[in-house]
């Protein structure tokens, strides 16, 4: 006896909650997989500013440990000669090659020179404040001008509504005598409990420790430091309006800021040594949330880029940080054309835990491309006329739409989990 090709075979309620987890987890894995075999593509390039050339300079990464060289006029360079013309960044190399000291722009230098006054700083989106899991915990080093270990310390302090608390980490009590100090202290100098914000580094890898600085409730900054046990507190006097959403500190031999300033309206500035100056940087497109910002020092120029999704934007300045020239890098992916076709057309819909803007887990869905239609039409196609040649009968509405909306990633979780049918 034949089936009749109206009948529809049931969906229970077991079969659509796996399908589900098999979409979802196939969501995830078929992208993962796809990024070890043909690579994700569109690595973020490298933006410098050449002395020599006086314009910028850049890497870009083909894949497979190949780079293409470029500048901003989109001449192309050999690795050696792209090298040659980032003296301050590649001057080991140079001075390896004999090339050091050099002159540029009428001035000498030789390695040990460049060495001394060039500093980095980075500051990705993951990292800044809201952005991945803290424990509101730190420890403040204990500074002796005599010593040059710097010792971790064993208390770790806190903010509450009415003190800057210190606990001992050994045995988890509360350190009566340095929390009265330094909370008198900060009350002495006008401190507002709590504190909104905390910056510094917790870390004794770092040529010296200069601190942390801590916003109060009504957003004034102090800069908190602790010499021989005692505190030693400035009240920096940096505008309380500013919106600040982290502060970075900078620990530098060459002293010239102590670190950055993030606002919530995109500012950056940096907090000058001598005197808490904040000096402007020009990041003009800057979103702390979805953006990277690095700043790169050399002995002539300092230049700060910001990376986003889209582009790579870079700004040089001169010493003083006055803007000389701007330049933005469209981010290119040198994937296959075929490449990504295939892996819009197979996976429509990918699953993703990590975010490159955030240091915790944090799940979103990403799109594919107009190939991303012809998979999913391709993938109903292909289910009718498996469903017809095994029961005679049309996928049911609930086969149907993961296989919609998921393309060939629905169908292998539909296909799976269909009971095999016999006929009378």
């Amino acid at each position: 006896m034949s089936r009749n090709i109206s009948s529809r075979t049931p969906f229970p309620a077991s079969r659509w909650s796996a399908t589900i987890l098999a979409v979802l987890a196939l969501s995830f894995l078929l992208p993962a997989i796809f990024n070890k075999v043909g690579g994700s593509g569109g690595d973020e390039p490298l933006l410098f500013y050449s002395p020599l050339l006086e314009a910028f300079i850049y890497q870009e990464s083909l894949g497979g440990h190949q780079f293409l060289y470029r500048d901003e006029q989109g001449r192309e360079y050999s690795r050696e000669e792209f090298e040659d013309q980032l003296p301050f960044v590649y001057f080991r190399n140079l001075e390896r090659r004999n090339l050091l000291p050099m002159t540029i722009a009428g001035q000498t230098f030789d390695a040990q020179a460049i060495a001394a006054d060039r500093q980095g700083l980075e500051i990705r989106a993951r990292h800044l404040r809201g952005h991945h899991p803290r424990i509101d915990l730190y420890p403040l080093f204990n500074i002796d001008p005599a010593v040059a270990m710097m010792r971790f310390p064993v208390e770790m302090f806190r903010f509450t509504d009415a003190a800057m608390e210190f606990l001992n980490a050994d045995d988890n009590r509360l350190d009566h005598g340095l929390t009265e100090t330094f909370t008198t202290v900060l009350k002495d100098l006008g401190f507002s409990f709590p504190a909104t914000v905390i910056g510094g580094r917790a870390t004794n890898l770092k040529p010296f420790d200069d601190g942390y600085f801590i916003r109060d409730a009504v957003g004034r900054i102090f800069h908190v430091k602790r010499i021989l046990n005692q505190p030693e507190v400035v009240a920096t006097g940096i505008d309380p309006s500013l919106d600040v959403l982290d502060i970075i500190v900078n620990e530098n031999e060459r002293r010239e800021f102590r670190g950055v300033i993030i606002t919530r309206q995109s500012e950056a500035f940096l907090i000058s040594w001598d005197d808490y100056r904040l000096i402007p940087l020009p990041v003009d497109g800057y979103d702390p949330a979805r953006m990277d910002l690095k700043l790169l020092i050399d002995p002539l120029y300092r230049t700060v880029t910001v990376s986003s999704e889209d582009a790579v934007f870079g700004t040089v300045m001169n010493r003083a940080y006055a803007p000389l020239h701007r330049f933005e890098l469209p981010r290119r992916d040198f994937s296959p054309s075929w490449l990504l076709g295939m892996r819009a057309f197979l996976l429509p819909v990918e699953l993703h835990l990590e975010n490159p803007w955030r240091g915790q887990v944090a799940p979103h869905i990403q799109l594919g491309g107009p190939w991303s239609i012809a998979g999913i039409l391709t993938a109903l196609a292909i289910l009718v006329v498996i469903r017809l040649a095994r029961t005679k009968t049309l996928p049911s509405l609930a086969e149907l739409a993961p296989v919609a909306l998921t393309g060939v990633i629905g169908l292998l979780a539909v296909l799976f989990f269909q009971p095999g049918h016999r006929g009378s």
